[in-house]
């Protein structure tokens, strides 16, 4: 990870066009094929929303020079937040009330330029977005199909609580916890 230095986004709209260039990037490869321009103007309207709707909203960047070469983002989730509600439906009440309690931390993204990727940046982006939040557990989900994340996710201490997930015409997902006290 020699020369790479995470940081915090500010609110600065450049460096979100290029997270959103790099969103784009990310997620229009397999296992997502999403639209890239598509992904990269919901991901900016997504961040603009959360900023304003949900708590302790962090969005993470590491730079390699004045390339955007990764991001990591999450928020607080509780009661009445849309795939917190979703997951509810779903769930096993006791698996919904271990990892998810009254509120949790909810990791949404996480995107690794390809030319990046096995060399740590993931990890210490994951290591510092969940750093001092104020929830006991946080949450993710991740394509079932995703085998080099699950294998990540793993190795970063995250447990599958359910598998098999389908949120509307979505993919099948898996969904993770990890405790953080």
């Amino acid at each position: 990870m020699t020369g790479i230095r995470i940081t915090v986004w500010d609110g600065d709209e450049h460096e979100l066009a290029r997270a959103a260039d790099l969103y784009a990037q990310t997620f229009a490869e397999a296992p997502y094929l999403e639209d890239a321009s598509a992904a990269r103007a919901s991901f900016v309207e997504r961040i603009h929303r959360y900023a304003i709707t949900k708590p302790d909203v962090r969005l993470l960047l590491a730079w390699d020079g004045t390339d955007a070469v990764a991001l990591a983002l999450g928020t607080g989730i509780a009661a009445g937040d849309w795939w917190r509600g979703r997951m509810a439906a779903l769930l096993d009440e006791d698996v919904l009330r271990r990892w998810f309690g009254d509120a949790c931390f909810c990791v949404m993204e996480l995107a690794v330029r390809r030319s990046h990727r096995r060399g740590g940046v993931a990890a210490a982006l994951m290591e510092e977005l969940l750093a001092d939040v104020p929830y006991a557990t946080a949450v993710l989900s991740r394509y079932a199909e995703a085998e080099a994340a699950a294998q990540f996710y793993a190795a970063l201490g995250w447990a599958e609580i359910a598998t098999g997930i389908r949120i509307g015409d979505s993919p099948e997902l898996c969904v993770l916890a990890r405790d953080l006290r």
